[in-house]
């Protein structure tokens, strides 16, 4: 290789940004070089050495190798950073994107997470061209976007990070078991978070079932058209072989503690004047993601089974969950 190659690969590599001292130091021994040069070709012909000239281009040819190297070397680690940088951002998104959608948010949080991978996406594209400053621009963006991500989905599911309210449904579903033991009957109890729903049997657990929920199945029902999955206890007052959905069971939703709530909120403004409590909230087939506005279902074969267990007064509580270290907040501890 010879100098003008040299020079131009070194400009090429961004020698200046990832070795600016040596870099310039190499050029100021190419310049002395080439003035060595011009100074000899400006004698005659036979009073010409080139020898300190050869001499001087090998030096300037070695300082160049180890920029080279030196650049090959600052450009690897700040890829390496970056790109571990990338990574990290990368699976908080893969986290938090799972947590959307098992928790069925469709808000603030998936368009967070939507811009996010977009410019993450691009950061990574960046550090493949060697774009540092504009990648680390990019993820710092991405990371914002993650981090603006997890308060939306904190705050969609806050009650269940509460351990005051995960006690009481605890308490709530633990008073429903004891009453199946008491009573040798059979009860149902669905944990939303989990998508869940157990079946007892004097107090013994004999079934296990994952169910889907509807769009806003997560929040507590507050009034129609909301469609969110009430919590409570309650009870089936109907059977129906065949439904909208396959079949069915009806709860008794909304009961008295359920009005006495409602009208309380509706008096002091809490809910739209104009709406009314709801009803007809059922456990039904069709699959566990059919299209439910605030009902639990399961796929057909499953409620077969559940509907052969079931009987007119069976005890169905709803809660959110039974386990404080539940696993969103596993999840976003370990983000």
């Amino acid at each position: 290789m010879n100098a003008c190659h040299q020079e131009e690969d070194l400009r090429g590599a961004g020698a200046s940004l990832f070795a600016g001292p040596e870099h310039a130091a190499y050029l100021r021994s190419l310049a002395a070089a080439r003035l060595t040069l011009e100074r000899e070709n400006l004698k005659l012909g036979w009073f010409r050495d080139y020898g300190k000239v050869r001499g001087e281009f090998a030096a300037v040819l070695r300082t160049g190798e180890a920029v080279e190297a030196r650049v090959r070397a600052a450009v690897a680690g700040r890829t390496a950073s970056l790109a571990q940088s990338a990574e990290a951002v990368r699976r908080r998104l893969r986290t938090l994107d799972g947590l959307t959608l098992s928790l069925v948010e469709r808000g603030q949080a998936r368009s967070r997470l939507t811009r996010a991978t977009l410019a993450l996406t691009e950061a990574e594209a960046m550090i493949d061209q060697a774009k540092f400053d504009q990648a680390s621009a990019r993820l710092e963006t991405a990371s914002k976007l993650a981090a603006e991500a997890e308060k939306a989905v904190i705050t969609h599911i806050s009650r269940y990070l509460d351990p005051a309210q995960v006690r009481s449904w605890k308490n709530a579903a633990e008073e429903t078991i004891a009453d199946s033991r008491s009573r040798g009957v059979t009860a149902f109890v669905v944990t939303k978070l989990e998508r869940r729903l157990l079946v007892y049997r004097a107090g013994k657990l004999v079934r296990t079932y994952d169910v889907g929920l509807g769009f806003n199945g997560l929040a507590d029902k507050r009034y129609a058209g909301d469609n969110a999955t009430p919590e409570g206890r309650y009870k089936v007052i109907r059977k129906i072989p065949s439904s909208l959905y396959y079949k069915a069971l009806l709860i008794d939703y909304p009961n008295d503690e359920d009005r006495r709530w409602f009208a309380r909120e509706k008096a002091r403004g809490g809910i739209p004047r104009a709406v009314g409590i709801g009803g007809d909230v059922e456990i039904h087939g069709g699959g566990q993601d059919s299209l439910t506005r605030g009902c639990v279902s399961l796929d057909n074969d499953k409620m077969d089974e559940l509907y052969a267990l079931a009987s007119v007064g069976t005890p169905v509580t709803i809660i959110g969950t039974m386990e404080l270290e539940n696993y969103v907040i596993k999840a976003i501890g370990n983000n």
